[in-house]
Protein backbone atom coordinates (compact mmCIF):
# COMPACT_ATOMS: atom_id res chain seq x y z
CA UNK A 1 0.00 0.00 0.00
CA UNK A 2 1.48 3.45 -0.42
CA UNK A 3 1.97 5.93 2.28
CA UNK A 4 -0.48 8.87 2.27
CA UNK A 5 -1.57 11.61 4.44
CA UNK A 6 -5.05 10.44 5.95
CA UNK A 7 -8.30 12.84 6.33
CA UNK A 8 -10.63 12.13 8.56
CA UNK A 9 -14.15 11.90 7.69
CA UNK A 10 -16.51 10.73 10.53
CA UNK A 11 -18.99 13.76 11.70
CA UNK A 12 -19.32 13.17 15.76
CA UNK A 13 -23.29 13.66 15.60
CA UNK A 14 -25.57 10.43 17.21
CA UNK A 15 -29.24 10.94 16.87
CA UNK A 16 -31.89 9.05 17.74
CA UNK A 17 -32.04 5.26 16.16
CA UNK A 18 -35.81 3.12 15.82
CA UNK A 19 -35.35 0.24 17.15
CA UNK A 20 -36.04 -2.70 14.16
CA UNK A 21 -35.66 -6.52 13.46
CA UNK A 22 -32.96 -7.33 11.39
CA UNK A 23 -35.90 -8.12 8.41
CA UNK A 24 -37.20 -3.95 8.73
CA UNK A 25 -36.03 -0.83 6.57
CA UNK A 26 -35.07 2.69 8.86
CA UNK A 27 -37.42 5.84 8.91
CA UNK A 28 -37.53 7.84 5.67
CA UNK A 29 -34.12 9.56 4.88
CA UNK A 30 -33.88 13.33 5.63
CA UNK A 31 -31.81 15.54 3.43
CA UNK A 32 -28.06 15.18 3.85
CA UNK A 33 -26.57 18.16 6.02
CA UNK A 34 -24.85 21.27 3.85
CA UNK A 35 -21.98 20.41 1.49
CA UNK A 36 -22.08 16.83 2.03
CA UNK A 37 -20.20 15.32 -0.86
CA UNK A 38 -23.03 12.37 -1.41
CA UNK A 39 -26.06 12.78 -2.72
CA UNK A 40 -29.28 11.87 -0.36
CA UNK A 41 -28.31 8.86 1.38
CA UNK A 42 -29.85 5.94 0.95
CA UNK A 43 -31.70 3.61 3.24
CA UNK A 44 -29.90 0.72 4.55
CA UNK A 45 -31.49 -2.70 4.42
CA UNK A 46 -30.98 -5.95 6.34
CA UNK A 47 -30.15 -8.27 5.77
CA UNK A 48 -28.81 -7.36 2.47
CA UNK A 49 -26.50 -4.19 3.80
CA UNK A 50 -24.49 -6.89 5.53
CA UNK A 51 -22.70 -7.51 2.47
CA UNK A 52 -19.25 -6.14 1.35
CA UNK A 53 -20.06 -2.75 -0.70
CA UNK A 54 -18.60 -1.14 -3.47
CA UNK A 55 -16.37 1.85 -1.10
CA UNK A 56 -13.63 2.98 -0.71
CA UNK A 57 -13.24 1.14 3.17
CA UNK A 58 -15.33 -1.13 4.55
CA UNK A 59 -15.11 -3.24 8.34
CA UNK A 60 -16.07 -5.68 10.33
CA UNK A 61 -16.13 -5.67 13.78
CA UNK A 62 -16.00 -7.80 16.66
CA UNK A 63 -15.17 -7.56 20.21
CA UNK A 64 -16.15 -9.59 23.37
CA UNK A 65 -16.13 -10.62 26.75
CA UNK A 66 -16.10 -14.75 26.94
CA UNK A 67 -16.41 -17.30 30.09
CA UNK A 68 -14.19 -20.46 29.83
CA UNK A 69 -15.48 -23.79 31.28
CA UNK A 70 -12.21 -23.94 32.92
CA UNK A 71 -13.26 -20.45 35.30
CA UNK A 72 -11.23 -18.33 33.13
CA UNK A 73 -12.17 -14.51 32.00
CA UNK A 74 -11.11 -14.02 28.62
CA UNK A 75 -11.47 -11.05 25.78
CA UNK A 76 -11.38 -10.95 22.20
CA UNK A 77 -11.08 -8.57 19.18
CA UNK A 78 -11.94 -9.65 15.55
CA UNK A 79 -12.11 -7.33 12.54
CA UNK A 80 -12.45 -7.43 9.10
CA UNK A 81 -10.78 -4.64 6.91
CA UNK A 82 -11.85 -4.19 2.99
CA UNK A 83 -10.37 -1.85 0.91
CA UNK A 84 -10.79 -0.38 -2.50
CA UNK A 85 -7.88 2.13 -3.40
CA UNK A 86 -8.17 3.26 -6.99
CA UNK A 87 -5.12 5.36 -6.36
CA UNK A 88 -2.88 2.01 -5.47
CA UNK A 89 -1.13 1.04 -8.57
CA UNK A 90 -0.31 -2.46 -6.75
CA UNK A 91 -4.34 -3.14 -6.37
CA UNK A 92 -5.11 -4.43 -9.89
CA UNK A 93 -8.84 -3.28 -9.21
CA UNK A 94 -9.11 -5.87 -6.49
CA UNK A 95 -10.46 -5.55 -2.96
CA UNK A 96 -7.34 -5.57 -0.54
CA UNK A 97 -8.08 -7.18 2.78
CA UNK A 98 -6.79 -6.77 6.13
CA UNK A 99 -8.03 -8.66 9.44
CA UNK A 100 -6.84 -8.49 12.84
CA UNK A 101 -7.50 -10.81 15.67
CA UNK A 102 -6.19 -10.29 19.45
CA UNK A 103 -6.99 -12.15 22.85
CA UNK A 104 -6.71 -11.33 25.93
CA UNK A 105 -6.03 -14.23 29.11
CA UNK A 106 -7.68 -11.61 32.31
CA UNK A 107 -6.65 -14.49 34.37
CA UNK A 108 -2.59 -14.91 33.19
CA UNK A 109 -2.33 -10.78 32.69
CA UNK A 110 -1.40 -12.04 29.00
CA UNK A 111 -2.40 -10.51 25.11
CA UNK A 112 -1.59 -11.74 22.09
CA UNK A 113 -2.33 -11.20 18.23
CA UNK A 114 -1.70 -11.16 14.62
CA UNK A 115 -2.89 -10.76 11.38
CA UNK A 116 -3.72 -12.00 8.09
CA UNK A 117 -3.70 -10.18 4.68
CA UNK A 118 -5.22 -11.48 1.14
CA UNK A 119 -6.28 -9.68 -2.00
CA UNK A 120 -9.18 -10.35 -4.66
CA UNK A 121 -13.16 -10.43 -4.75
CA UNK A 122 -14.91 -12.34 -2.02
CA UNK A 123 -17.49 -14.68 -3.67
CA UNK A 124 -20.74 -13.99 -1.88
CA UNK A 125 -23.51 -16.72 -3.39
CA UNK A 126 -23.10 -20.15 -3.81
CA UNK A 127 -22.34 -23.04 -1.21
CA UNK A 128 -25.78 -23.07 -0.56
CA UNK A 129 -25.55 -20.18 1.64
CA UNK A 130 -27.69 -17.61 0.19
CA UNK A 131 -27.39 -14.48 -1.91
CA UNK A 132 -27.50 -12.38 1.54
CA UNK A 133 -24.86 -13.96 3.65
CA UNK A 134 -22.18 -12.63 4.58
CA UNK A 135 -19.02 -14.49 3.44
CA UNK A 136 -14.95 -13.34 4.14
CA UNK A 137 -12.15 -15.48 3.76
CA UNK A 138 -8.91 -13.98 4.76
CA UNK A 139 -5.95 -16.86 4.59
CA UNK A 140 -7.16 -19.39 7.04
CA UNK A 141 -9.82 -16.85 9.17
CA UNK A 142 -12.93 -16.51 8.24
CA UNK A 143 -15.89 -14.38 9.25
CA UNK A 144 -19.49 -15.43 7.77
CA UNK A 145 -23.14 -13.91 9.03
CA UNK A 146 -26.89 -14.67 7.88
CA UNK A 147 -30.00 -13.01 9.76
CA UNK A 148 -29.60 -15.40 12.43
CA UNK A 149 -26.30 -15.66 13.13
CA UNK A 150 -22.72 -14.91 12.66
CA UNK A 151 -20.04 -16.94 13.04
CA UNK A 152 -15.59 -16.33 12.75
CA UNK A 153 -12.75 -18.14 13.41
CA UNK A 154 -9.28 -17.36 13.89
CA UNK A 155 -6.26 -18.37 15.43
CA UNK A 156 -2.91 -16.38 16.51
CA UNK A 157 0.51 -17.64 18.24
CA UNK A 158 -1.11 -20.96 19.82
CA UNK A 159 -4.40 -19.42 20.67
CA UNK A 160 -7.64 -19.99 18.31
CA UNK A 161 -10.92 -19.30 18.90
CA UNK A 162 -13.81 -20.50 16.92
CA UNK A 163 -17.26 -18.64 17.69
CA UNK A 164 -21.25 -18.64 16.78
CA UNK A 165 -22.61 -15.18 17.67
CA UNK A 166 -26.56 -14.73 17.55
CA UNK A 167 -28.32 -10.94 17.80
CA UNK A 168 -29.98 -10.06 20.80
CA UNK A 169 -31.39 -6.55 20.01
CA UNK A 170 -31.90 -4.55 16.90
CA UNK A 171 -29.28 -3.10 14.65
CA UNK A 172 -28.37 0.34 16.29
CA UNK A 173 -28.26 2.91 13.66
CA UNK A 174 -26.66 5.91 14.10
CA UNK A 175 -27.44 9.18 13.22
CA UNK A 176 -30.80 7.94 12.92
CA UNK A 177 -30.56 6.30 9.38
CA UNK A 178 -27.00 4.67 10.09
CA UNK A 179 -25.17 7.85 7.90
CA UNK A 180 -22.62 10.51 8.81
CA UNK A 181 -21.48 12.78 6.54
CA UNK A 182 -18.33 15.11 6.94
CA UNK A 183 -18.82 19.05 6.07
CA UNK A 184 -16.88 18.42 2.66
CA UNK A 185 -14.39 15.38 2.97
CA UNK A 186 -16.42 12.03 3.08
CA UNK A 187 -19.33 9.68 4.16
CA UNK A 188 -20.23 6.61 6.26
CA UNK A 189 -22.66 4.19 7.24
CA UNK A 190 -22.51 2.67 10.43
CA UNK A 191 -24.44 0.56 12.68
CA UNK A 192 -23.97 -1.32 15.35
CA UNK A 193 -24.99 -5.03 17.14
CA UNK A 194 -25.06 -4.72 20.83
CA UNK A 195 -25.21 -7.79 22.97
CA UNK A 196 -24.74 -10.64 20.95
CA UNK A 197 -24.97 -13.90 22.58
CA UNK A 198 -22.11 -15.63 21.89
CA UNK A 199 -21.26 -19.51 22.30
CA UNK A 200 -17.94 -21.60 21.35
CA UNK A 201 -14.73 -22.63 21.61
CA UNK A 202 -10.95 -21.89 22.53
CA UNK A 203 -7.89 -23.05 22.08
CA UNK A 204 -4.57 -22.36 24.52
CA UNK A 205 -1.62 -24.01 23.52
CA UNK A 206 -2.52 -27.74 24.27
CA UNK A 207 -5.98 -26.92 26.55
CA UNK A 208 -9.17 -26.39 24.55
CA UNK A 209 -12.56 -25.98 26.12
CA UNK A 210 -16.14 -24.31 25.43
CA UNK A 211 -16.49 -20.45 25.94
CA UNK A 212 -19.39 -18.52 26.24
CA UNK A 213 -20.39 -14.62 26.41
CA UNK A 214 -21.34 -11.43 24.53
CA UNK A 215 -19.98 -9.63 21.88
CA UNK A 216 -20.37 -6.03 20.29
CA UNK A 217 -20.65 -5.94 16.60
CA UNK A 218 -19.93 -2.74 14.00
CA UNK A 219 -20.11 -2.56 10.28
CA UNK A 220 -19.17 0.42 8.60
CA UNK A 221 -18.41 1.60 5.11
CA UNK A 222 -18.25 4.34 3.06
CA UNK A 223 -15.98 7.06 1.55
CA UNK A 224 -13.86 8.31 4.01
CA UNK A 225 -10.10 8.14 5.28
CA UNK A 226 -9.12 6.83 8.36
CA UNK A 227 -6.56 9.71 10.35
CA UNK A 228 -3.08 9.13 11.51
CA UNK A 229 -1.20 10.35 14.50
CA UNK A 230 -2.21 13.34 15.82
CA UNK A 231 -5.50 12.61 14.76
CA UNK A 232 -7.47 9.84 15.64
CA UNK A 233 -10.31 8.79 18.50
CA UNK A 234 -11.35 7.33 21.50
CA UNK A 235 -13.88 4.88 21.32
CA UNK A 236 -15.58 3.08 23.90
CA UNK A 237 -18.84 0.07 23.83
CA UNK A 238 -19.47 -0.50 27.33
CA UNK A 239 -22.31 -3.17 28.64
CA UNK A 240 -23.63 -2.33 32.31
CA UNK A 241 -25.16 -4.83 34.26
CA UNK A 242 -28.65 -3.45 34.00
CA UNK A 243 -28.97 -4.00 30.35
CA UNK A 244 -27.73 -0.97 29.33
CA UNK A 245 -25.32 -0.52 26.38
CA UNK A 246 -23.26 2.84 26.05
CA UNK A 247 -21.08 3.96 22.88
CA UNK A 248 -19.01 6.76 23.20
CA UNK A 249 -16.66 8.25 20.94
CA UNK A 250 -14.18 11.10 21.02
CA UNK A 251 -12.41 12.15 17.99
CA UNK A 252 -9.08 14.13 16.99
CA UNK A 253 -8.42 16.31 14.29
CA UNK A 254 -5.87 17.39 12.07
CA UNK A 255 -4.14 19.41 14.69
CA UNK A 256 -4.38 16.43 17.96
CA UNK A 257 -6.93 18.76 19.15
CA UNK A 258 -10.13 17.18 20.52
CA UNK A 259 -13.08 17.74 17.41
CA UNK A 260 -15.58 16.08 19.33
CA UNK A 261 -17.52 14.10 22.18
CA UNK A 262 -20.22 11.96 20.92
CA UNK A 263 -22.50 8.96 21.79
CA UNK A 264 -25.61 6.81 22.24
CA UNK A 265 -27.83 5.41 24.83
CA UNK A 266 -29.10 1.58 23.89
CA UNK A 267 -31.69 0.31 26.58
CA UNK A 268 -32.32 -3.62 27.33
CA UNK A 269 -34.97 -3.27 24.41
CA UNK A 270 -32.74 -2.14 21.90
CA UNK A 271 -33.89 1.79 22.00
CA UNK A 272 -31.31 4.26 21.22
CA UNK A 273 -31.07 7.62 22.57
CA UNK A 274 -28.57 10.17 20.99
CA UNK A 275 -25.92 11.81 23.15
CA UNK A 276 -24.95 15.10 21.50
CA UNK A 277 -21.75 16.30 21.05
CA UNK A 278 -21.67 20.33 22.37
CA UNK A 279 -24.20 20.23 24.54
CA UNK A 280 -23.04 19.04 27.88
CA UNK A 281 -24.65 16.07 28.02
CA UNK A 282 -21.16 14.20 28.33
CA UNK A 283 -17.95 14.15 29.78
CA UNK A 284 -14.83 12.12 29.34
CA UNK A 285 -11.84 12.76 31.94
CA UNK A 286 -8.59 10.47 31.30
CA UNK A 287 -6.68 9.11 34.66
CA UNK A 288 -3.92 7.48 33.65
CA UNK A 289 -1.32 6.43 30.55
CA UNK A 290 -0.02 3.41 29.84
CA UNK A 291 3.60 3.56 27.62
CA UNK A 292 3.81 0.58 24.69
CA UNK A 293 7.47 -0.89 25.36
CA UNK A 294 6.19 -2.15 21.50
CA UNK A 295 5.94 0.90 19.94
CA UNK A 296 6.82 3.79 22.58
CA UNK A 297 3.38 5.23 22.33
CA UNK A 298 1.70 6.54 25.46
CA UNK A 299 -2.03 5.75 25.02
CA UNK A 300 -4.68 6.77 28.07
CA UNK A 301 -5.39 3.94 29.94
CA UNK A 302 -7.93 4.68 32.40
CA UNK A 303 -11.19 7.06 32.13
CA UNK A 304 -14.28 8.21 33.76
CA UNK A 305 -17.47 9.13 31.46
CA UNK A 306 -19.81 10.78 33.32
CA UNK A 307 -23.83 11.53 31.59
CA UNK A 308 -25.59 13.94 33.52
CA UNK A 309 -28.73 13.28 32.29
CA UNK A 310 -28.94 9.84 32.69
CA UNK A 311 -27.27 10.16 36.21
CA UNK A 312 -25.03 7.92 35.52
CA UNK A 313 -21.51 8.30 36.11
CA UNK A 314 -18.63 5.50 35.47
CA UNK A 315 -14.47 4.40 35.73
CA UNK A 316 -13.25 2.17 32.90
CA UNK A 317 -9.85 0.57 33.52
CA UNK A 318 -8.47 -2.11 31.67
CA UNK A 319 -7.86 -5.57 32.91
CA UNK A 320 -4.67 -6.01 31.06
CA UNK A 321 -2.59 -2.91 30.33
CA UNK A 322 -0.70 -4.11 27.22
CA UNK A 323 -3.59 -5.12 24.38
CA UNK A 324 -1.93 -3.11 21.30
CA UNK A 325 -2.70 -4.62 17.44
CA UNK A 326 0.59 -4.14 16.41
CA UNK A 327 0.41 -6.61 13.59
CA UNK A 328 -0.97 -4.24 11.03
CA UNK A 329 0.12 -1.92 7.89
CA UNK A 330 1.37 0.85 7.55
CA UNK A 331 3.03 1.12 11.08
CA UNK A 332 0.84 4.30 11.60
CA UNK A 333 -2.39 2.19 11.72
CA UNK A 334 -1.47 0.31 15.02
CA UNK A 335 -3.75 1.03 17.70
CA UNK A 336 -5.08 -0.27 21.18
CA UNK A 337 -7.59 -2.33 21.62
CA UNK A 338 -8.64 -3.28 24.59
CA UNK A 339 -10.99 -5.31 27.26
CA UNK A 340 -11.76 -2.69 30.29
CA UNK A 341 -14.12 -3.31 33.43
CA UNK A 342 -16.45 -0.65 34.28
CA UNK A 343 -18.15 0.70 37.95
CA UNK A 344 -19.96 3.33 38.97
CA UNK A 345 -23.25 4.80 40.07
CA UNK A 346 -26.48 5.25 38.00
CA UNK A 347 -28.97 7.48 40.25
CA UNK A 348 -26.77 7.14 43.50
CA UNK A 349 -26.32 3.02 42.85
CA UNK A 350 -23.65 0.71 42.01
CA UNK A 351 -23.58 -0.72 38.60
CA UNK A 352 -20.84 -2.42 37.53
CA UNK A 353 -20.44 -3.85 33.79
CA UNK A 354 -17.72 -4.60 30.92
CA UNK A 355 -16.60 -3.29 28.03
CA UNK A 356 -14.15 -2.31 25.02
CA UNK A 357 -11.96 0.71 23.75
CA UNK A 358 -9.99 1.19 20.90
CA UNK A 359 -7.34 3.94 20.97
CA UNK A 360 -6.35 5.20 17.32
CA UNK A 361 -4.02 7.75 15.99
CA UNK A 362 -0.87 7.61 18.83
CA UNK A 363 1.32 5.82 16.93
CA UNK A 364 3.61 8.54 15.48
CA UNK A 365 4.84 7.03 11.96
CA UNK A 366 8.49 6.89 11.26
CA UNK A 367 9.83 9.91 8.66
CA UNK A 368 8.25 9.68 5.03
CA UNK A 369 12.07 8.85 3.14
CA UNK A 370 13.22 10.80 -0.02
CA UNK A 371 12.17 9.59 -3.26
Amino acid sequence: MTRRTWLIALMAIALLAPGCADTDRTAPVPDPPPLAPTPTPGTIVFPKDREPHDNRLEWWYYSGHLQGEDGGEYGFHFVVFQSRDSSDPDDGGDPGYSAQFGLTDVGANAHTQDARFSRGEQPQDGSGQGPEDLRLQIADWSLSANPERHALNAESNGASLVLSMTPTKPPALHNGIGWLAGPATGWTYYYSRPRMSAEGSLKLGDRSFTVSGDVWMDHQWGEFFVLGNPAGWQWFAIGLDDGTDLMVTQTRNVDGEIDSLYGSVIDSDGDLTSIRPGTGEIALATTGFWTSPHTGAEYPNGWVIDLPGEDLKIEINPVVADQEIISTRPESAIYWEGKVAVRGTRAAIPVTGNGFVELTGYVVPPPLPWR
